[in-house]
């Protein structure tokens, strides 16, 4: 076959077998004399690679390597982004238990306004009937009746005495069982009003609640939906980086999930080292048992200020002269609303210790939202029983728990004490998990859907200032 060299005339193409047969002949028949034949006839040699493609060889490997990169952060991101999921669910969680606790408040309200609105009720009925008794009285003895309806109908005593001059008529007793009857209306037409708006407000607060688990039922479906997303998203970039580093996907999801536990372990040691800091006691701060005068469970060493606490150490300024202007002053940092050591705590160590033992005896049941026993839990609805049934009331949300119970520094922590989580450690109304501390840093707890209630390595990231002590 003889194709074209691009000019028009046929280009014989010889095999390189045939070639290097052609070469060994030429020379044995004594007509190949000079090397250039032969190099001509011989297999070219592999030409070196050019500047241009050492630049496209190493501009592929940084661009594998960028990619490769941002998987990592991707999978980093999926990674934190299932925890917010997570997070979400007991904050929704959270505000459906409050606004229950507030509807069963409103409903006990209204119970009681109904009951006191039927007392005051039967009392005005009571005056009534005695009213009507005097008025048959003073008809007996004929009396006129219209000095009564003088007195029901006027502004007081006095004005009735003015208006007529029949009261001479009626006796004291008659003054005072109009009177009495007049206040009993009275009353029973408040209680009555009273009874009725908390009726309203119960009924407002029941539609709250019923919102608030609305929307916790709604959280709970979007975290699971972005769990899976995520958990797709990641399966995929697994594979890719599987594909970009020559390895296998086993390999690179073992390698994903040692980094994820790597940056927890570094979140939650930094997060340890923060809550364990000796923390700054407010000058003059009071309220419940003086955590301070404890002993400490462990010695630590100096660390920064917690978030919500003030500095107590003094601002120091430049002496004044006669002609310099006063500098000014940054204004002062307001006092936290719950410091360190407010709060009370009635319970003993003994109590705290018999709380952990009956809180053991719930493990494995599961968490339902607003449940507080026998056979389910909320997170506060666990703490709350496991107290009560260690002979101790405490308030039956995990806000109302933080904002009632004794504030200490976690270095003081002992079975039974409360631990917080937040998203703003300067406001009780954000938190939306409680569990209750174990001892040999670990806590039991009711977390959230789908877990049932179990023994955890205690969790430092996201806590509250101070533990709780009951």
């Amino acid at each position: 076959m003889t194709p074209s060299d691009g000019s028009g005339r046929g280009r014989v193409v010889v095999p390189a077998r045939a070639r290097r047969a052609l070469v060994v002949g030429l020379v044995a028949a004594g007509l190949l004399v000079a090397d250039p034949l032969s190099a001509a006839l011989a297999d070219p040699a592999p030409s070196p690679p050019s500047a241009g493609d050492v630049a496209d060889a190493r501009r592929a490997v940084r661009d594998a390597a960028a990619s490769v990169a941002q998987m990592e952060v991707r999978l980093a991101e999926l990674a934190a982004q299932s925890d917010e999921a997570h997070v979400a669910v007991q904050r929704a969680g959270e505000d459906y238990t409050q606004a229950l606790a507030t509807a069963d408040q409103a409903r006990a309200s209204a119970e009681t306004a109904r009951t006191r609105s039927a007392g005051a009720d039967a009392d005005a009925e009571a005056a009534r009937q005695e009213l009507m008794a005097l008025a048959r009285q003073l008809a007996r003895s004929g009396g006129s009746i219209d000095s009564l309806q003088a007195l029901l109908s006027s502004d007081g005593f006095a004005d009735v005495a003015e208006r007529t001059a029949q009261l001479s008529r009626l006796t004291g007793k008659a003054d005072e069982t109009v009177q009495n009857y007049r206040a009993a209306q009275l009353v029973a037409d408040t209680l009555r009003l009273h009874a009725e708006d908390a009726a309203t407000a119960a009924a407002a607060a029941q539609t709250a609640a019923q919102a608030a688990l609305d929307a916790a039922q709604t959280a709970q479906k979007t975290a699971e939906e972005q769990v899976a997303a995520a958990s797709v998203e990641r399966d995929g970039l697994i594979a890719q980086l599987a594909a970009a580093r020559q390895t296998s996907a086993e390999v690179e999801r073992a390698r994903q999930d040692e980094l994820d536990r790597q940056r927890r372990a570094r979140e939650e040691a930094a997060a340890q080292a923060a809550r364990l800091a000796p923390p700054a006691t407010p000058a003059g701060s009071s309220g419940g048992t003086a955590a301070t005068s404890q002993p400490a469970a462990s010695p630590t060493t100096a660390a920064p200020t917690q978030p919500d606490q003030p500095s107590t150490a003094a601002p120091t300024t430049a002496a004044p002269t006669a002609t310099a202007s006063p500098s000014p002053t940054a204004p002062a940092a307001p006092a936290p609303k719950y410091p360190l050591g407010s709060g009370l705590s009635r319970g003993s160590a003994d109590q705290g210790v018999a709380a952990v033992e009956w809180a053991k005896t719930q493990l494995g049941k599961p968490y339902v939202w607003g449940a507080a026993g026998p056979d389910s839990y909320d997170c506060s609805g666990l703490t709350m029983m496991s107290w009560r049934n260690a002979g101790l009331n405490i308030p039956r949300t995990s806000r109302d728990q933080y904002k009632y119970v004794l504030k200490i520094p976690y270095e003081q922590l002992r079975p039974g004490d409360l631990v917080f989580w937040t998203d703003d450690v300067n406001d009780a109304d954000a938190i939306y998990h409680v569990a209750m501390w174990a001892g040999n840093g670990q806590i039991i707890e009711a977390s959230q859907p789908g877990v049932p209630v179990r023994i955890a390595p205690m969790r430092w990231s996201k806590t509250m200032p101070y533990a709780g002590r009951p």
